[in-house]
C-alpha cells in the first residue's frame, strides 16, 4: 500500500505559486537544505497544468494574484484530483479571518510572510503528513 501511496504522490514534492521577487527567492532557499522537491509557476493557469501534469502534497499559494484569481481558484482545482494536495495560502497580512476562511472552506494552513524557515518546513512536514494519511485511507478503500 505504502508502494501505491508513493507512486500516486511522488516524494516530498510541492508547488509554489509565487510571483518571482523576495518572497519567492526565500522560500526557495528555505526549502533547498529541507528535503523537498519544489516547482515554482507564476499564474493561476501555469499551476492548473502543473497539477495536472505531476502529483503534489501541497500547494503554496499567494492569497490573490495579479490576474484577479485567488487560493479559493487554486483550492477549486485541488479538489477536483484524486488525491487533493493540501493548500497552504500565504500573505503579508494575514489574520484570524483569513486563517478561518482557509480552514473553513478545506486549506490546510496559512502561513505569514516574511517566511520563517522553521515555520515553514514545520508546516510542510505536517501537511506532508495529513496528505499521506489521506492518501493511505484513499487506497485502503480502493480509492473511493
Amino acid at each position: 500500500m505504502t508502494q501505491l501511496v508513493e507512486e500516486r504522490g511522488g516524494e516530498r514534492r510541492i508547488l509554489a505559486v509565487f510571483p518571482p521577487g523576495n518572497d519567492r527567492t526565500l522560500f526557495e532557499r528555505i526549502l533547498s537544505e529541507s528535503g523537498w522537491e519544489l516547482e515554482c509557476v507564476q499564474t493561476f493557469e501555469e499551476a492548473c497544468i502543473a497539477l495536472r501534469a505531476r502529483p503534489f502534497r501541497a500547494v503554496i499559494s499567494e492569497n490573490r494574484f495579479p490576474d484577479g484569481h485567488c487560493w479559493k481558484d487554486i483550492l477549486v482545482e485541488l479538489q477536483a484530483l484524486i488525491t487533493s494536495p493540501q493548500l497552504i495560502v500565504t500573505d503579508r497580512l494575514a489574520d484570524e479571518a483569513l486563517w478561518a476562511e482557509v480552514l473553513n472552506l478545506g486549506g490546510y494552513d496559512v502561513l505569514m510572510k516574511p517566511f520563517d524557515s522553521k515555520e515553514v518546513v514545520r508546516t510542510l512536514d505536517m501537511a506532508s503528513r495529513f496528505w499521506l494519511r489521506a492518501a493511505h485511507a484513499s487506497s485502503a478503500h480502493g480509492g473511493c
